[in-house]
């Protein structure tokens, strides 16, 4: 080979080997996908303070050292244990001056209602607060007790958290934003809302992948709908509001330990409205957003502080077109109130049981003992409520979906029913209806059907597990979009057993075997022995778990008394099953 060939050669395999990291970087951003960078989470304990003084009230105010942590962050808040703090408040910086003070809610009027499973039930902690760019943070805090192991939870969610992340997501960007160009010559086009929804940026747009739900959501009912803000220490763009979505989900899952991001949509300064909470946007999904009322109503949260000045024209015009539709759904109406019951809560203005009526269009202060939306929000509220009852919606038709029975069998199949109707009662025949059930993350379609000349449509569904189902009608022009109430289908596993040997008839003190098995597979069975008196009264005599493997088991007992015996397998119930068991088993022991 020739010295020039050799070189160029050698040129050309260098290049690629410095290339190479650079594709592998930047391979995640091929994709129409918006391009979310990995989330950084971290936590420091707080530092000591630098000083502190006592107010007439006994209150000792604290102010904090400055807190310079490793990583750049864009969101932080606040947990601890021991007394509650009557005041909080952070400033943050960047690489210029310190930001305004900014006043933080504290424990917890945004939370679970009382006797839900989510929640840290020995922390308390204050709202996130956007930071921006930070790099620095102080904060000053005022109690009346000890508090302590103080932390600060910081998440970044820009992919700026180191020199290397900030690279990265850099070179990420540039190049999702070319194949982003490239793949909308090609016809791929946004999704454009349907029967009367405005236009939602759903869970998959702003990287809740990356925030998964601890549990399958609950559902409840819908009779108001709360107004909240979030909590900003800095100003944010268009391209930030996504990451402060994540952000405040993260915080929400991870730091308070909520199933998932407390509120059920989010609305930014912008006009853009986010999908908050799983479960399904046109259903009832209880949030995490109003303690006491969160069954009762949807909630829908502000990005930034409204405490002085009020929401942007875009904002109010985006919340009005999403009340009007999230409410119609639950024939709710824009203006005049209800009456709801109070579950409590350590900052619910009223004790639980207490009957409280609230606007249909209410502020979280309405319910809890808080300022959030903040003064200049909460004097928007009676603009609000005019402008949602002058949104006009395509009318709803109606829609029910009725199961034969409410349990079956594992291997069987669920018979059910559905049927369409017009807003004036007519069937509506021929209009496709997705059957969906309820997954980690929301709503499922697992049949597509249309409806017959009667506006109805039979159909059996095969379940593995219990499953939420319903049927949905996604509109059409004219005509709005509609689901039907949630049936709830619970699975009995098919449990299996049999006696080795297969003879009925035992001496004392003889062993048995018994095999069998169980589907969908569980990891732990249990094997109940039971002896029947000359009455017929059954007595039990041994209740043993036993280890699965792959759905089966195999256990040997010992028969110390004469007499006549039942013998069976069962499973207990879990959060995926019913309860099941085997048909009994006879066995004469002599």
């Amino acid at each position: 080979m020739k010295a020039g060939s050799i070189r160029r050669t050698i040129l050309l395999v260098g290049a690629a080997l410095a290339i190479a990291p650079v594709l592998v970087s930047a391979a995640p951003a091929l994709s129409t996908k918006p391009y979310v960078p990995d989330p950084v989470e971290f936590e420091l304990a707080a530092p000591s303070p630098a000083g502190g003084t006592a107010s007439a009230s006994g209150a000792r105010t604290v102010l904090s050292r400055v807190v310079r942590p490793s990583k750049r962050f864009n969101l932080v808040g606040l947990r601890w244990r021991g007394a509650p703090i009557s005041a909080l408040s952070v400033r943050v910086r960047g690489g210029g001056s310190w930001g305004h003070w900014t006043r933080v809610p504290v424990d917890p009027d945004h939370a679970p209602d009382l006797g839900s499973h989510e929640g840290r039930r020995d922390w308390r902690a204050s709202d996130p607060v956007w930071a921006g760019e930070a790099r620095e943070l102080q904060y000053r805090t005022a109690t009346r007790g000890r508090i302590r192991d103080l932390r600060l939870h910081f998440i970044n969610t820009k992919g700026t958290a180191t020199a290397l992340d900030r690279l990265r997501t850099k070179l990420r960007g540039a190049v999702h934003g070319a194949f982003g160009t490239v793949a909308s010559l090609f016809g791929a086009r946004a999704a454009s809302a349907a029967g009367g929804a405005p236009p939602i940026v759903g869970r998959d747009a702003w990287g809740a992948s990356k925030c998964p739900p601890r549990a399958i959501p609950s559902y409840g009912t819908v009779k108001l709908a709360f107004i909240h803000h979030t909590v900003s220490a800095n100003d944010y763009g268009p391209g930030d509001s996504a990451a402060m979505v994540l952000g405040i989900c993260l915080y929400h899952r991870n730091s308070n330990g909520w199933n998932d991001i407390g509120y059920n949509f989010l609305v930014d300064k912008y006009g853009t409205i986010f999908e908050g909470r799983a479960g399904g946007v046109d259903a009832a999904v209880v949030g995490a957003q109003a303690q006491g009322y969160n069954a009762q109503s949807t909630g829908i949260s502000n990005l930034g502080t409204f405490s002085t000045t009020g929401q942007t024209e875009a904002g109010l015009q985006a919340m009005a077109r999403l009340l009007a539709w999230k409410l119609s759904i639950h024939g709710v109406s824009p203006t005049g109130t209800t009456t709801v019951t109070s579950t409590g809560g350590a900052l619910n203005r009223y004790p639980a049981g207490t009957q409280v009526t609230l606007q249909h269009i209410s502020g979280h202060r309405d319910g809890d003992a808080t300022s959030c939306p903040g003064d200049g929000l909460y004097a928007q509220l009676p603009r609000l409520r005019e402008m949602t009852s002058q949104v006009i919606l395509p009318p709803a038709p109606k829609l029910s979906l009725g199961a034969d029975s409410t349990r079956v069998t594992f291997g069987t199949k669920a018979g059910l029913r559905a049927a369409l109707a017009g807003p004036d009662g007519a069937p509506l025949p021929g209009r496709p209806l997705g059957l969906q059930v309820l997954g980690r993350t929301g709503w499922n379609t697992l049949q597509s059907l249309s409806t017959d000349a009667g506006g109805s449509l039979s159909t059996r569904l095969r379940l593995a597990y219990t499953h939420a189902v319903r049927a949905r009608f996604a509109g059409e022009p004219g005509l709005g979009s509609a689901q039907s109430s949630p049936v709830l289908v619970g699975v009995r596993p098919l449990v299996q057993a049999k006696l080795e040997p297969s003879a009925a008839s035992l001496a004392r003190g003889q062993r048995i075997t018994v095999a069998g098995a169980v589907r969908p597979h569980k990891s732990s069975i249990l094997l109940v022995v039971e002896r029947v008196t000359g009455t017929g009264r059954s007595v039990r005599v041994a209740r043993r778990a036993l280890r699965a493997r792959g759905g089966q088991v195999r256990a040997r007992f010992r028969f110390e008394r004469s007499g006549s015996y039942s013998v069976r397998l069962a499973v207990k119930p879990d959060r995926r099953n019913l309860s099941g068991r085997s048909p009994r088993l006879s066995v004469k022991v002599r």
